[in-house]
């Protein structure tokens, strides 16, 4: 069985034991309309969201209603699991994965609480990064074929594109306008590894630009305006 059918069946029985523990037959519980939810959301659909994420092993913080960062992590490796648009956003393909409509022509009464087998939101330092996109929408140059990357400018137009994988002091800028912005907590160490990766796509969702996690001209002027 595939990753992404394994994660649509745990998709199947969480809609069923979320519709029958809310008391709703699991056809409203699939069909019912859901909003575009991004950092900074808030509200009972935000918690349903968090509810569902734990119960699949993606998310291992509190049910706050508040659409946070360590939501935004946890939806972002959920869409990764499912082989979706990986963009951090609850939008309307990644609802339907999580609820399928099928869930409806399922009994209640048959099915089980589905067993985690998702890996914990959490990323590490000695985890294998994902092929970043073979081209940064917001991108106005080509990146240097060097890893090494120096930082001799604030001025947007004139910082280097970076994705991960790269190291140097234009990443270290980096990391310390993620972390003054509250989207990075680690290290200031200048290396672009999988956690700024995650905190690029966090902030470029709040900012409404495409979570691609690639830092061009226009993620630039964002984050040091």
């Amino acid at each position: 069985m595939s990753a992404r059918q394994t994660v649509l069946n745990l998709g199947l029985s969480t809609a069923l034991i979320l519709s029958s523990s809310l008391g709703l037959s699991p056809l409203v519980s699939a069909q019912s309309p859901r909003p575009e939810l991004r950092i900074g959301s808030t509200g009972t659909m935000v918690q349903e969201l968090q509810t569902t994420l734990r119960l699949l092993g993606y998310y291992s913080g509190e049910t706050t209603g508040t659409y946070d960062e360590a939501t935004v992590i946890a939806v972002y490796q959920f869409q990764k699991a499912a082989q979706i648009p990986q963009t951090g956003v609850m939008d309307r393909t990644t609802w339907e994965t999580l609820f399928p409509i099928s869930a409806a022509n399922l009994p209640v009464a048959e099915e089980q609480a589905p067993t985690p087998t998702a890996s914990s939101p959490a990323t590490t330092q000695n985890e294998t990064p994902a092929t970043p996109a073979q081209e940064a929408t917001d991108a106005e140059a080509t990146p240097s074929s060097s890893t090494n990357q120096t930082a001799t400018s604030t001025d947007p137009d004139t910082l280097p594109l970076l994705k991960e994988g790269m190291e140097g002091d234009s990443v270290k800028l980096l990391q310390t306008r993620l972390k003054a912005l509250g989207y990075y907590t680690g290290r200031i160490d200048g290396i672009f590894g999988p956690n700024t990766r995650i905190a690029v796509i966090a902030a470029q969702t709040a900012l409404k630009l495409d979570g691609d996690g690639i830092v061009g001209a226009q993620t630039w002027r964002k984050l040091l305006n």
